[in-house]
């Protein structure tokens, strides 16, 4: 589902989205959603009781990637097809006091968010609006001095500057960055 709705679209156009419309804006809703979480390296739009296999190494940890940490609950765990017990969940990874067998572990789970927030929708809305406002095939338009920059015909359908402004509270933050610096030595000649 979606970030934002046809009828957010609609609000913030101030009139109701055509029949003719529909389809459109509702592909560029899905569109968009794509981008930000790309963008943002998660995924944000709630997904309820979906799978997800992970490969463990062994160990007692299994951690889940990033993009999947937006508010996340685990419902169940399999091993080659059979439950499994005796597992934790601490947000972040999954724990077994046992140890992890080497290999596929499939979990069930739910995570993103339950409802968007107003940044997301707002940023998804004004997007789809941009995009519908830019005929096929042109990437801008001005009216003062008369411009029009013509493009490929799918890329207009980006992330604006503004856009990925905003979203940069939603990014998913790497581990950071760690600086190495080497010893120097003094060699002295004979």
């Amino acid at each position: 589902m979606p970030l934002a709705t046809v009828e957010d679209v609609a609000a913030r156009i101030g009139r109701p989205v055509t029949q003719d419309e529909h389809p459109r804006v509702s592909a560029f809703l899905v569109d968009v959603t794509g981008l930000i979480e790309d963008y943002c390296g998660r995924e944000l739009d709630r997904r309820q009781d979906e799978s997800l296999t992970l490969h463990a190494e062994g160990g007692c940890l299994l951690s889940i990637p990033g993009r999947y940490l937006t508010f996340p609950t685990v419902s169940a765990v399999q091993v080659d097809g059979q439950a499994l017990t005796g597992w934790t969940f601490n947000g972040r990874q999954l724990v077994h006091a046992d140890g992890w067998p080497t290999g596929p572990v499939t979990l069930t789970g739910s995570w993103g968010y339950q409802t968007p927030p107003a940044t997301l929708r707002a940023v998804a809305c004004s997007e789809v609006i941009r995009w519908m406002a830019l005929s096929p095939g042109i990437e801008s338009e001005r009216v003062g001095e008369v411009e029009v920059n013509f493009a490929g015909a799918s890329s207009a359908q980006s992330l604006s500057s503004i856009s990925t402004a905003a979203l940069k509270p939603y990014r998913r933050r790497g581990v950071g960055v760690m600086t190495l610096r080497r010893e120097s030595r003094h060699v002295l000649g004979y």
